[in-house]
């Protein structure tokens, strides 16, 4: 009884341990994309009648960019064209040439706010940017998607400068695969705000490849995506302010964040430390996950009345 007792035992662990095999073999990586630290500086160089908020936005994306080239390297590419040609009766060949330099990084997430040091130089603006974040070699492996902002509701009205109070409209395209898609605004106080997935939002909604899509305006339902509370997307200002607006997407469904309701915005928020977290630990995870970028200028004086012709 004793030896049958022990086998049993010993039979059991095994069995245990097999099926802990099984399950790291088929369980998803915690962490399926490296990333590491990155840091980077950039003076950027503004024109004369530029804004000094537009110069800040410049050296933020050059410092960015700046940190994933040490970090990653660059792809160097050479595009040869030959042309031929007669000239006095006689046949002359030349060649043209451009070289193209890629950044192999991308950018996952800021870890402290950016650093700037601003001046004017013959009455443009001078603006060095440090910044410090994580970044990850490019991979590839997230599907393609366009995403714009329209000053109308009609994808042919690609804007970036926006007058205050003026309805602004968010065209999307996913080519190859259908994606689940998180939209988010971070205004210039380092608050983030969920503008979709909306309040009914189904957990399991996607936009479907190859299909158009223009989110936020109010006369125009979005079959299967839920209904857009309030009055759409719009941004107030006294002064030229610079906000930015991430489209978070992926073929893989990811869960949103712990947001916050804030009554007087009626809209999810956490701060842009929160948020930039929850982007490192959603791409680490994530390999098929991309974020689109689009950067608005907006003026006071506008007028959200306003129409694409």
């Amino acid at each position: 009884m004793e030896i049958k007792e022990t086998e049993t035992v010993r039979r059991v662990a095994l069995r245990i341990i097999a099926l802990i095999g099984m399950m790291l073999m088929t369980a998803p990586r915690a962490y399926a994309a490296d990333d590491k630290a990155v840091k980077g500086t950039y003076t950027y160089y503004g024109h004369p009648g530029m804004s000094m908020v537009e110069a800040r936005e410049k050296a933020l994306e050059g410092a960015q960019s700046e940190a994933l080239r040490e970090a990653f390297g660059t792809l160097v590419s050479q595009d040869v064209v030959q042309t031929n040609e007669i000239v006095n009766d006689k046949e002359k060949m030349a060649f043209l040439s451009s070289t193209r330099s890629t950044v192999r990084g991308e950018w996952i997430a800021s870890t402290g706010a950016p650093e700037y040091d601003e001046r004017m130089e013959d009455g443009a603006p001078v603006v060095t940017c440090r910044v410090s974040g994580r970044g990850r070699r490019l991979s590839n492996k997230a599907p393609d998607l366009i995403a714009n902002a329209l000053s109308a509701p009609d994808k042919r009205a690609v804007s970036s400068d926006f007058g205050d109070s003026q309805d602004i409209f968010v065209y999307l395209k996913s080519p190859e695969r259908d994606v689940f898609v998180m939209i988010c605004l971070e205004d210039e106080e380092g608050m983030v705000y969920k503008m979709f997935p909306f309040e009914n939002t189904p957990a399991q909604a996607t936009f479907k490849k190859g299909y158009d899509y223009i989110l936020f305006d109010k006369d125009r339902k979005t079959p299967g995506l839920g209904d857009m509370p309030g009055d759409g997307l719009y941004i107030t200002t006294d002064k030229l302010a610079l906000n930015r607006l991430y489209v978070v997407y992926s073929p893989n469904y990811f869960r949103k964040g712990n947001w916050i309701f804030n009554e007087d915005a009626n809209l999810d928020i956490m701060t842009s430390n929160e948020f930039n977290k929850l982007m490192i630990e959603l791409r680490r995870a994530d390999e098929e996950m991309g974020m689109k970028v689009i950067n608005l200028s907006v003026k006071p004086g506008g007028d959200k009345n306003f129409e694409y012709e």
